[in-house]
């Protein structure tokens, strides 16, 4: 910590970083006496909620990435999902190793300093062959499919799929509802965590210190350290414009007979990093379709986040904040995501048709994404006594087993390089997150891993209709 074991720690949310955080303190002899309290907005009293990232039917389990630290860390998490016992987190159908399909298209014009699709899923290829070979696995784990015929081919489809891809044999996905329940009730049966179902109106501070966090029906709570885990709420919390914004990713199911899930459960997860569209394999007679994307904004104006230093009054900014199925209306679906979905059903599957089904239910899964897609997992320079861990940028539960290790090791300042990497950077430019000249200028992730158009407003895409251009990145 930053001087001494702490008496208490408060984590605001209980998805992925808070509850494995707070799993990961009850586990260290060095903790074993503080006080530790997890609040978090649930309209059941079921932690973490249903519409936090990291509760739904499915995520993508892979070490696949062009970053060969994340390589690395996803490989050293798929050694807890692969245990299969009961009791394991990868048990009882938690975790399936169906294989992975990662394709892209060759780019047609890319600005100057973005990366493609291609160049992520070539570097993903040549971490993985790496990492296999360094592993031990057989040269056959990972397939090359070197064109669009070959990836029709091994697909079972006769549409686009992409220019080059390979398959990951060792890779899969899991039920992320399941998995984030059988964490909660593992921290909760140790007796070491109150659990509280409120709403976090804002944090508390005296002096320079932040000191807790003032409830919605007006009741404070208290903690030697605050550690933020609020997902793609942080933002309304702490100012963090330039560093950390929420965007909504588009998900749609469909339903599907019984003779369908037999042909599509047998299928790898695919996804196309060009258009960010991907398919996993369904367990039960529905199936998921959805998009890694740059994301939809949703700037809404807060009153109550943090500011970058005690120095600084709070005053209302403009952030971009989720909108999920607690609120009216959000979970329609603009008309170019439902185009785009249907388009990734109709490339990604080998059943012919399925575009034309009516959705069963749609969603907005809310990332908090950061400019290089590397997590904020750090102590605020500006306020003592307040850690935050976020930045998900969209992979943060394939990490479940080992990410509030992680976490804890950072607040210690142990985290080595990925304390580095997960440091809080400045802001090279200062009109990124902010409203200027009435228009919002959001936050983009360059790593080569999104989809789609960069920019788009939820809003402005729930009014526009099937026309309407859009600028390229």
């Amino acid at each position: 910590m930053e001087n001494k074991t702490p008496s208490s720690i408060l984590i605001i949310g209980s998805g992925v970083f808070g509850l494995s955080t707070a799993w990961a303190l009850t586990k260290r002899r060095q903790f074993s006496s503080i006080s530790i309290t997890v609040v978090d907005d649930t309209s059941s009293g079921q932690f973490p909620p249903d519409d936090c990232a990291s509760v739904d039917s499915s995520r993508i389990i892979r070490p696949d990435y062009a970053d060969v630290d994340y390589t690395t860390l996803a490989a050293e998490a798929q050694e807890e999902w692969r245990k299969q016992g009961d009791d394991d987190l990868g048990g009882q159908g938690r975790y399936t190793e169906s294989g992975f399909v990662l394709t892209a298209y060759h780019p047609t014009e890319l600005k100057v300093g973005a990366k493609s699709g291609m160049y992520y899923t070539k570097e993903s290829w040549k971490n993985c062959v790496e990492m296999a070979q360094r592993d031990g696995h057989s040269a056959d784990k990972i397939k090359v499919l070197e064109s669009k015929e070959a990836l029709n081919s091994f697909l079972g489809t006769e549409t686009y799929p992409g220019d080059w891809g390979y398959l990951n044999t060792l890779s899969g996905w899991a039920n992320a509802g399941r998995g984030m329940e059988w964490l909660y009730e593992r921290v909760k049966a140790t007796g070491r965590v109150n659990f509280v179902n409120a709403c976090v109106e804002k944090l508390t501070t005296g002096g320079d210190r932040v000191t807790g966090a003032r409830l919605a029906d007006g009741e404070c709570l208290t903690a030697d350290v605050v550690l933020v885990a609020a997902g793609a709420w942080t933002g309304g919390l702490i100012d963090l414009r330039g560093r950390v914004e929420a965007t909504g990713h588009v998900l749609g199911y469909i339903d599907i007979s019984k003779e369908e899930l037999g042909v599509l459960s047998k299928q790898p997860v695919v996804l196309n990093l060009s258009s960010g569209l991907f398919i996993i394999p369904p367990q039960e007679r529905i199936l998921k379709v959805a998009r890694h994307s740059f994301g939809y904004l949703n700037p809404v104006t807060v009153h109550n986040a943090l500011p970058l230093s005690p120095s600084l009054g709070r005053k209302p900014i403009t952030v971009s904040k989720p909108s999920t199925r607690r609120d009216a209306g959000a979970n329609r679906l603009p008309h170019e995501a439902d185009v785009d979905l249907r388009k990734g059903l109709a490339q990604l599957s080998p059943i012919k048709g399925l575009e034309n089904r009516p959705w069963k239910e749609t969603r907005l899964c809310w990332y908090s994404d950061t400019k290089d897609g590397n997590w904020l997992v750090d102590w605020h320079p500006g306020w003592k006594g307040l850690f935050i861990a976020t930045g998900d940028s969209g992979h943060g539960y394939k990490f479940l087993p080992l990410l509030g290790e992680k976490v804890l090791d950072c607040m210690l300042g142990k985290g080595g390089m990925y304390g580095d990497k997960w440091k809080w950077k400045d802001v090279d430019d200062d009109s990124v997150g902010r409203e200027v000249d009435g228009i919002f200028k959001g936050l983009v992730t360059m790593d080569g891993s999104r989809g789609g158009y960069p920019g788009m407003v939820l809003e402005e895409e729930l009014r526009r209709g099937s026309d309407g251009e859009r600028a390229k990145l």
